[in-house]
């Protein structure tokens, strides 16, 4: 390895220094679950910087489309990464970066938090009496899942069949995959799924949705606290993302402040990342 400057490197090289800078701050080096970003190492060019005493200093992942990752120290943006900027398509950029950018060639502005809970004082809950959690069955409850989901949404279902392949993810859980019951209809009428990379070890909230006309009953808090719950023996802690608006989200029937929910439920962290595309 060459210290002190700037240059392509293995994937596994590449991998296991990404993977001690986010164990640190998470929030600060990704938008997303570490094992999303790893899925896609092997199509991507990978670079890192150290010094000569191995202090890590840089890391970049981009390809043809665009830049993946893009993490430094002295949280500037320098020439080598602006080049590659120039020529990507979209840009996934943490808001320090962000605000040395010129944003006027790009169609898509859209910023999303990011927050990280340490699994200490993952305060109790309880439900009211017209409701109960019980766990869901992914294969044999894809339909009502997709159902539920594009309830929540103007313009966003995923189909059955993409519900089925996230059960096929190697951070699958099925006690991750919970519903929230009307007692009285017997039907589900929130859903809260989360996933586990043991490698790590990480939790990441993925969906919690809580049908519009159930809002305001204390359901989604349940759903996250119940998940951070059962994710407490299974990972050191639990990251989520989301859009960073202070009102209901384009295409969405919620009206509730995702953010606001996360914090309430000991969530932390003020990292916001933008998605830039041309």
């Amino acid at each position: 390895m060459r210290k002190g400057e700037h240059f392509v490197t293995a994937i596994s090289e590449f991998q296991l220094a990404l993977r001690k800078a986010y164990r640190k701050d998470p929030c600060l080096i990704l938008p997303n679950a570490i094992w999303k970003t790893e899925e896609r190492l092997p199509a991507l060019q990978c670079s890192l910087e150290v010094t000569v005493g191995a202090e890590l200093l840089d890391l970049i992942a981009w390809d043809q489309e665009g830049l993946h990752v893009f993490w430094n120290k002295h949280r500037k943006i320098d020439d080598s990464v602006r080049q590659i900027m120039e020529q990507s398509r979209f840009l996934i950029v943490h808001d320090d970066h962000f605000r040395q950018m010129d944003v006027h060639p790009y169609r898509l502005v859209k910023p999303f938090f990011r927050r990280k809970h340490d699994h200490k004082n993952i305060e109790p809950y309880a439900l009211r009496s017209e409701f109960y959690i019980k766990e869901s069955d992914p294969i044999k409850e894809c339909d009502e899942i997709s159902d539920l989901i594009g309830r929540c949404y103007r313009d966003l279902h995923p189909s059955p069949d993409t519900v089925r392949t996230w059960s096929t993810h190697p951070v699958f859980d099925k006690s991750l995959w919970i519903w929230i019951m009307d007692k009285h209809k017997d039907s589900p009428v929130a859903l809260g799924i989360a996933e586990v990379d043991r490698s790590l070890p990480e939790g990441s909230l993925e969906w919690i949705q809580v049908l519009p006309e159930y809002q305001g009953r204390g359901l989604g808090k349940a759903l996250v606290l119940e998940l951070l719950h059962r994710l407490r023996d299974k990972a050191e802690f639990t990251t989520v993302s989301g859009e960073a608006d202070n009102c209901r989200r384009p295409g969405t029937l919620q009206q509730t402040n995702p953010e606001r929910l996360y914090r309430s439920c000991g969530f932390a962290g003020d990292d916001v990342w933008w998605l830039l595309r041309r």
